[in-house]
């Protein structure tokens, strides 16, 4: 899977530089750089979800996508905002969210949110998962679920993942490649 980016501007602003970045089946690549970098708006390009200067937006449909913000639909319960994007029963046992099936977001903790938002992006059954800043806010525990599940995914499905983080070792307990953003406009710079 091959992305190929010109630049993204934001009004006279270039963000991002030129942006070339091919993944393999199975693999992990972690993007990291300081808050502001580019990493979500380079995500978000990946998604489709934005066009580059050139008005290039990728179209592949089967992308799934996890948000820095869990972004649950207050007046959904939890299996009803996985089922938004796939059958949810296998993903609810998988991730250990069984007896929270019926809750509303409001009722979960800010760790249970993140692993709906990760089920619902599972859901769609993607050829390429998304995660921006999954480990936000959470403590070490929550982190080590996180990356586990993260891990048993990979494993599982065999797909590539896109993780943004500003941490090195979590990108390192993941077994990733790294990638910096770096410049302004930033380029992506390979770490290891």
């Amino acid at each position: 899977m091959n992305f190929n980016f010109t630049t993204k501007s934001y009004g006279k602003e270039t963000i991002l530089g030129p942006i070339n970045l091919t993944l393999i089946k199975n693999q992990i690549i972690v993007l990291m750089g300081p808050s502001g970098s580019g990493k979500t708006t380079l995500l978000k390009l990946m998604a489709g979800l934005e066009t580059d200067d050139h008005q290039y937006a990728n179209k592949n449909p089967k992308i799934g996508m996890m948000f820095q913000e869990p972004r649950l639909l207050p007046w959904k319960t939890v299996k009803e905002n996985i089922e938004m994007a796939g059958p949810s029963n296998h993903l609810l046992k998988e991730l250990n969210l069984e007896d929270a099936g019926t809750l509303y977001p409001r009722q979960i903790s800010l760790g249970m949110a993140r692993r709906v938002a990760f089920a619902r992006a599972l859901a769609s059954k993607p050829d390429l998962l998304l995660l921006d800043e999954p480990f936000a806010s959470l403590d070490q525990e929550r982190v080590a679920l996180m990356q586990s599940l993260i891990l048993k995914t990979k494993e599982k499905l065999e797909i590539p993942m896109v993780i943004t983080t500003h941490d090195r070792r979590e990108a390192e307990a993941l077994q990733a490649k790294i990638y910096r953003l770096e410049g302004r406009p930033a380029s992506l710079i390979s770490v290891d």
